[in-house]
């Protein structure tokens, strides 16, 4: 594999498992991180693996770093500056001589214009990033996830472990969609070692599984072996569980007030040949952190 990737977010959970997808797929890989020696920890000091310290106030080292890499791996979760991190970062990668982006954006950039915080922040630095890769002719390609199966653990486990049960603002029986970090970090690590022309500046919805709330709760008390029930909130009182939680007024009220009902996606079967995870499997491999 001669193309070398160059991977920001490494240490969190998808940039995790990107990297070692990389590095297990013989794929030299050089990682942006606050801490190299955690970084070198984390993949065990891989000989395939090279740590640039920097952080995304300062993209000096960044910027000195990305020549000779064929593709990134971007991911920035600060949304107010967002667009500008994100453009920056394209600019100067597209500038050394890259070939192709493969950025975390999110199942929230499809909503309609100025409508959704969370999706207006990655749909601006979509479009910024996009416009770039145009200019240069070279390519981009956004990854768009919907709910992790993650949330769970921040802004459900008090209510599962406290009170047994489940808040939401949708109706019991109404579809909601799900996504699992191994699904999105799998077709990352795909993306990044496929041939470029393949995947060009396609768009990538992520959608792993899509079921009713009260399903949701049938699992999870399936799991922990105690009745977990499901409570139909108004979005006010949701606001008041998740704002304190997230400590973000913006976030909190998107996440009060939208609905993301649409059925799982076939990105994962067809580029992955596999079918998409379910939450039912990931409850029960994570029902330790509920009892």
């Amino acid at each position: 594999m001669s193309d070398k990737v160059f991977v920001t977010g490494a240490t969190g959970d998808i940039g995790q498992k990107v990297v070692r997808s990389l590095l297990a797929k013989g794929v030299a890989t050089t990682v942006y991180v606050r801490d190299p020696a955690k970084a070198k920890a984390l993949f065990n000091s891989h000989d395939l693996l090279t740590e640039v310290q920097g952080d995304f106030d300062d993209l000096t080292n960044l910027k000195n770093a990305v020549a000779g890499h064929t593709r990134l791996f971007l991911m920035c979760t600060d949304m107010p500056r967002m667009y500008l991190i994100k453009s920056a970062i394209a600019k100067a990668f597209y500038e050394a001589g890259g070939k192709q982006i493969v950025d975390l954006s999110s199942r929230f950039a499809m909503f309609p214009w100025r409508t959704c915080y969370i999706g207006e922040a990655h749909r601006l630095a979509e479009e910024r990033m996009y416009n770039l890769a145009l200019e240069h002719n070279t390519n981009l390609v956004a990854l768009r996830p919907s709910r992790f199966f993650t949330n769970h653990l921040w802004a459900d486990l008090k209510l599962i472990k406290d009170l047994n049960m489940l808040a939401d603002t949708q109706d019991p029986d109404a579809p909601i969609e799900w996504v699992s970090t191994d699904d999105i970090a799998d077709v990352a690590a795909c993306v990044l070692t496929e041939p470029i022309e393949k995947h060009a500046n396609f768009a990538y919805p992520l959608i792993s599984d899509t079921l009713s709330h009260r399903r949701r709760a049938e699992l999870f008390s399936q799991a922990v072996g105690r009745t977990i029930t499901y409570k139909q909130a108004s979005p006010a009182e949701r606001y008041k569980i998740l704002e304190p939680i997230m400590n973000n007024h913006a976030m909190a009220y998107d996440l009060s007030t939208v609905d993301t009902s649409l059925p799982p996606t076939s990105v994962v079967p067809i580029l992955l040949n596999r079918p998409n995870s379910t939450l039912e499997a990931w409850v029960q491999q994570n029902k330790s952190h509920f009892i």
